[in-house]
């Protein structure tokens, strides 16, 4: 994959770290080495040379994965910016907009890292006599001797289907939290140089102020990209909102903008009609790519490690059409993913006032199963809940909602919504474009009004299907495209936030609440496991190997297989593609 791997190594080691990250054809390398300390940065060679910078005095070197969108703003050279990154790198970072991780070394042994505001990019480190660094947990096993699962981070797994915090899966390995400088000089020290207000802001006029600063992030995001953008298209609300205003740069900015879409969420729910609905309004080309059980069985090792065995696959899945695009697909990709939560899809106003504490409401929004079956599944001493009592107990938040959100925008971005990038960017760029300060300052204070709403009765788990943040977004952006249903819905978006309630109502919620496949429902994991034999067996494997494992219970591993298979529960998404993932990764990386 492409990203920085180095430290307090020589050259030789060097290369060895970097031989460890994922290879393509075209990749290129830039290295550079110093007395005790090197660098290096994999990128996509001649695909998004915006996505990178590199700078070298000879004494001192440092890199850019990913890109600033306000350089122009801030009116600094390359000269001027590596030598502020140097001077001062808190300072600078806490200065810079955009999707990144830098790292810098220089030849007395001093290394600096730095991550933007959502942490879109992963940086790991393992800090043991020097400090090493990668954007991928398997160039630094070779450090660690005898290498030791974290059975805390399997925990996770299970519990909320990713890892939270700082830790890894393995023991002594940890990962740089967002807005985060990592500084070494024969002492390690890590300092935070951002955290948003949480307060929130007047109803009045909030919607307008949203709007004026979704076209300024997008806006700037255009300016990072000079090849053709490719964009994720579907049904939904947050990828027309965002091909709407990409269209308005393109040709300008950066070159052409093409579209994709895949036939999932579930099966057969309409999402490639309405994708092509959106792009002919929008006078853009789109090809329908394919999601099949062969790609899963090709490509899912791949993806898992790309993912650092940290993302359940279910979570995943569809981004594994980005493996059968047209060999001429763009050269940066986007998708809409974290626009929707931080217009408040996610968190809920039921997990803010629904709940009585911190830690209540963090297990609410984020487990994925309930903390016995979690427990349940695991032969080991250790709490599933301990990571969200670990969030909350170390906040320094006055307020239960300050809690709440700061641990939201430390851990879900990051760990969630944007981890499952590292897939497509193993093919070509990536940008988030709400790695914004102002955008996400603005979104941090969203009043309780604009957040999402759930149906009385269902413990805040059944949603109202849409805020009316997006609705009025896609309302205001483009008339037209408010004309096009929107799939989770069945209504226009054109309509008011009322019909769009009635209708998730009478299409959605109450087919799930009866059990039938909907929205968010029994979806493609679940048929391909019970009706693909290739699928079942490859399943089957990782499962019986996972019924090995020290920390896992075997019996109810099977217990929940044989629940599936017989139709009395849908395991596939949650429990078991979880404990699929954590057994292949480690096959493929520990074993």
């Amino acid at each position: 994959m492409t990203g920085i791997v180095g430290g307090t190594v020589a050259d030789a080691v060097l290369g060895e770290l970097e031989g460890e990250l994922h290879e393509e054809p075209w990749y290129g390398r830039e290295r550079f080495a110093f007395d005790g300390c090197s660098l290096a940065l994999v990128h996509h060679g001649e695909r998004d040379t915006a996505g990178r910078l590199t700078w070298t005095d000879g004494e001192r070197a440092a890199v850019v994965h990913g890109a600033i969108s306000n350089r122009d703003e801030l009116g600094m050279d390359e000269d001027e910016l590596f030598e502020a990154l140097f001077a001062d790198p808190t300072r600078l970072c806490a200065r810079l907009d955009g999707p990144f991780v830098v790292a810098a070394v220089d030849g007395t042994g001093r290394v600096i890292l730095g991550t933007d505001r959502l942490g879109t990019r992963p940086c790991y480190y393992h800090a043991d006599d020097g400090v090493r660094f990668a954007s991928s947990l398997t160039p630094l096993l070779a450090g660690i001797d005898d290498p030791e699962v974290d059975e805390q981070a399997v925990a996770d797994m299970l519990l909320m289907g990713t890892v939270w915090g700082e830790k890894t899966l393995v023991e002594g390995m940890q990962k740089l939290p967002p807005a985060t400088v990592l500084e070494y000089d024969g002492t390690l020290s890590t300092e935070r140089y951002w955290s948003p207000s949480f307060d929130a802001l007047p109803d009045d006029g909030y919607l307008p102020g949203l709007v004026e600063r979704y076209r300024t992030v997008i806006g700037d995001m255009a300016t990072t990209m000079d090849d053709e953008v490719g964009l994720w298209l579907s049904g939904g609300l947050d990828s027309r909102t965002m091909a709407a205003e990409l269209a308005r740069h393109a040709g300008h900015e950066f070159g052409s903008l093409e579209t994709y879409t895949y036939d999932a969420n579930p099966t057969g729910g309409g999402n490639p009609e309405l994708a092509g609905e959106v792009a002919a309004h929008l006078d853009l080309d789109i090809d329908l790519v394919e999601l099949t059980p062969e790609l899963l069985l090709d490509r899912l090792g791949e993806a898992v490690d790309l993912t650092d065995g940290m993302l359940r696959w279910s979570a995943f899945l569809n981004l594994l059409s980005v493996y059968t695009l047209p060999e001429s697909h763009a050269g940066v990709l986007l998708e809409g993913a974290g626009q929707g939560e931080l217009m408040g899809h996610h968190l809920r106003r039921h997990h803010l006032t629904g709940t009585d504490s911190p830690i209540e409401s963090l297990y609410w929004s984020e487990a994925m199963v309930d903390n016995e079956s979690a427990a349940a599944l695991l032969d080991a001493d250790v709490d599933p809940l301990q990571s969200l009592v670990d969030t909350a107990e170390e906040s320094e938040r006055a307020t239960k909602k300050g809690t709440i959100l700061e641990a939201h925008f430390d851990n879900y971005y990051s760990r969630v919504t944007l981890a499952s990038n590292a897939i497509p960017r193993s093919q070509a760029g990536t940008r988030v474009p709400f790695a914004h300060r102002d955008f996400l300052e603005y979104t941090a204070r969203l009043p309780l009004k604009y957040r999402i709403r759930t149906i009385p009765f269902t413990g805040g788990k059944i949603p109202y299907g849409m805020t009316p943040a997006k609705l009025a977004l896609t309302a205001t952006l483009d008339a037209d495209l408010a004309d096009i249903r929107y799939e989770r819905t069945g209504v226009a978006p054109k309509y008011p936030y009322p019909v769009h309630v009635a209708g998730f109502l009478g299409t959605t919620a109450f087919t799930r609440l009866a059990g039938g496949t909907s929205y968010g429902g029994r979806s493609v994991p679940d048929e391909w496991y019970r009706n693909h034999s290739g699928v079942r067996e490859f399943i089957d494997e990782l499962l019986e190997g996972a019924c090995e494992r020290s920390f896992f219970n075997g019996e109810e591993v099977r217990r929940l297989r044989r629940e599936h298979l017989t139709g009395e529960a849908n395991h596939m998404v949650t429990s078991l593609a979880a404990i699929t993932t954590l057994e292949l990764w480690l096959q493929r990386n520990l074993d």
